[in-house]
C-alpha cells in the first residue's frame, strides 16, 4: 500500500510530534517506533526524578501558572543510577532524532513507498 506524506505528518502530530513513533510504524519501521516510544517514557520518567513541582496537581500548576512554570519547578539531585541516567541521556538523543525525523519525513515517505513489500 502506497504510504502518503499527509498522513506521515498527521501521525507526526498526533504523537505528540513524533516523540510516540507513530509515523515511523506507519512508515514500516516499526522498532524505531518502539524505541521512539521507550526513549520518550524514559526520559519523561527521568526528568520527573529530577524536576519535582511542589504541588500534587501538575496540570492546575501547568495550566495557571505557565508564565512563572520556572519558578514551581524545584531541582533535586537523586542518587544517580542506571534507569536515571540512561533516560536523562535519551532526552538530547530524542531531540536531535526528533528534527532529522522532521525534516527527512518527504524522504523517508519515498523510500517506503520504493520498498517492495
Amino acid at each position: 500500500m502506497k504510504k502518503s506524506l499527509g498522513w506521515a505528518y498527521l501521525f507526526f502530530a498526533l504523537s505528540l510530534f513524533g516523540l510516540f513513533g507513530l509515523h515511523t510504524i506507519y512508515l514500516g519501521k516499526p522498532l524505531k517506533g518502539i524505541f521512539f516510544l521507550l526513549a520518550t517514557w524514559a526520559g519523561l520518567w527521568a526528568l520527573t526524578q529530577v524536576l519535582v513541582l511542589p504541588s500534587p496537581s501538575i496540570p492546575l500548576v501547568i495550566g495557571l501558572a505557565l508564565p512563572k512554570l520556572y519558578q514551581n519547578f524545584v531541582l533535586t539531585i537523586p542518587s544517580p543510577s542506571l534507569p536515571l541516567v540512561s533516560g536523562l541521556l535519551a532526552l538530547p538523543i530524542l531531540g536531535v532524532w526528533w528534527w532529522i525525523d522532521l525534516l527527512t519525513l518527504p524522504r523517508q515517505t519515498r523510500k517506503a513507498n520504493r520498498t517492495p513489500r
